[in-house]
């Protein structure tokens, strides 16, 4: 698997004059994507020169020009936020991963991850963005194999499917530890069984027509955004440290 090469030192970093000089380690952190080199970088640059005009101190860490990156984020309209929180590849893609996105989605050192969890992912990955339009599920793998992020999805993401009438239904809406067989039952009218070789995905238009969509800009489609985003700069804190380049 390619390695990945460190971003410039910060303190040289900081004080360049060109937005463009921002670019790459930001892609490096954060994927890239238009609104990082249109909108982040641009501003971000700007930020720095305010501080140094302002004789303000400049980020020392990494950690800390994220910060101010994820500021400045949390401004922009929420199409912007989406499109650059999309960045990130799916959960359970293989193919045209960055290096740090394919070490991070190959969990414990282990690349190969069985055809029946891709599947699952695969399903679970169309049912979140048929109910968040706009949004693709982003979380903080944090060491966790693919096969692991399988229940938080499903956890996570199948209540918000439900209706208002139908989410009482739920055995307990807030608990990760709950029988989602129970729930897929009782609201879905099928069982969605652990991943299997022996055991076939359930039809992905039988759930879709269960599906509420969370129309963007509402407030579920904003918590998540939010629940997204946070993760995202976790993600890219990570990666930072994981460089050496706190």
């Amino acid at each position: 698997m390619a390695t990945a090469l460190p971003p410039p030192r910060i303190d040289l970093l900081v004080y360049s004059q060109s937005p463009a000089a921002f670019i790459a380690p930001l892609s490096l952190l954060l994927e890239p994507s238009p609104p990082l080199s249109l909108l982040l970088a641009p501003q971000l640059n700007s930020e720095c020169q305010r501080l140094q005009s302002t004789s303000s101190p400049l980020p020392k860490t990494y950690a800390e020009l994220l910060s101010i990156a994820a500021t400045l984020v949390e401004s922009w309209p929420i199409e912007d936020q989406a499109a650059f929180m999309s960045a990130h590849p799916r959960i359970g893609e293989t193919k045209n991963l960055s290096a740090l996105s394919g070490a991070e989605q190959s969990g414990k050192g282990n690349d190969t991850t069985p055809g029946e969890v891709l599947k699952r992912l695969s399903l679970l990955n169309t049912l979140y963005e048929e109910s968040f339009p706009g949004l693709r599920y982003t979380t903080f793998v944090n060491g966790r194999s693919r096969a692991e992020i399988i229940p938080e999805m499903e956890v996570r993401g199948l209540p918000w499917c439900f209706s208002p009438v139908e989410a009482p239904f739920y055995p307990s809406y807030q608990d990760s530890q709950a029988d989602l067989s129970i729930v897929t039952q009782k609201i879905l009218g099928i069982e969605l069984p652990p991943p299997s070789t022996q055991t076939g995905e359930p039809r992905l238009k039988a759930i879709i027509e269960k599906t509420q969509i969370r129309v963007m800009g509402s407030k579920a489609w904003r918590d998540e955004l939010k629940r997204g985003m946070a993760d995202l700069w976790s993600i890219a804190r990570a990666r930072a440290e994981g460089l050496g380049v706190k």
